[in-house]
């Protein structure tokens, strides 16, 4: 009975849904990085033999250094997680749209598949440095001890739910539209998102200078 009215407290909390939200938004740019493999070997015609290590450095690698980049970034420049994962959105959104704007076409032709390369894994490490502090809001709200494990566990429920989706979405987009058109739009959708979590992490460190 307890566990249930702690889950029910965390349900009815503004501050956990906008924390899990934040974290959704998130995951969704995330899940489009796996479809930068496919676009280099498409549009950049990356070579079978760079495949994987570019697959190691943008799962293990980025991951690697994003954690403590993200973790550093939050706690000695921005001093607040939400606050940093608000400039990561902001990032993002400049970062893709400048992507969208090279010739990648062009660029391909000529084999130059180290700037597609280059460019997909500097957006890797914006996104995965928000990952890897992205349940840090939890605290910043101050949400009752009592529901803690109740507040984590909706807050991923919400976070991870994208995996449910994201791909299949993705992939249709892929499959509607072959070459770089599908790609283009899958970016867009991925930029889509970031001017998503914009408004959301806004509204988050509201919450948080209001609770302050």
């Amino acid at each position: 009975q307890a566990a249930f009215g702690g889950m029910m407290k965390a349900l009815k909390s503004v501050d956990i849904w906008a924390v899990s939200l934040n974290g959704f938004t998130v995951y969704c740019i995330y899940c489009g990085l796996t479809y930068f493999i496919p676009f280099l070997n498409q549009i950049y015609l990356l070579p079978a033999t760079a495949v994987g290590m570019y697959g190691i450095l943008n799962q293990y690698g980025l991951k690697m250094v994003g954690g403590s980049v993200g973790g550093f970034m939050s706690d000695s420049v921005c001093k607040s997680s939400a606050k940093y994962i608000r400039f990561g959105f902001l990032a993002c959104i400049i970062a893709m749209a400048a992507f969208l704007m090279v010739p990648h076409e062009t660029l391909g032709q000529g084999g130059n598949w180290l700037i597609g390369a280059t460019c997909t894994l500097g957006f890797g490490a914006i996104v995965f440095t928000m990952r890897a502090v992205f349940f840090a809001p939890m605290d910043e709200v101050k949400g009752p001890a009592e529901i803690t494990g109740a507040a984590m566990s909706l807050a991923s429920l919400g976070i991870y739910l994208p995996n449910a989706f994201a791909y299949v979405r993705y992939g249709s987009f892929l499959d509607r539209y072959p070459g770089i058109t599908g790609f283009r739009i899958v970016f867009c959708v991925m930029i889509a998102w970031a001017v998503v979590g914009l408004g959301v992490s806004t509204f988050l460190l509201n919450r948080i200078k209001k609770h302050a």
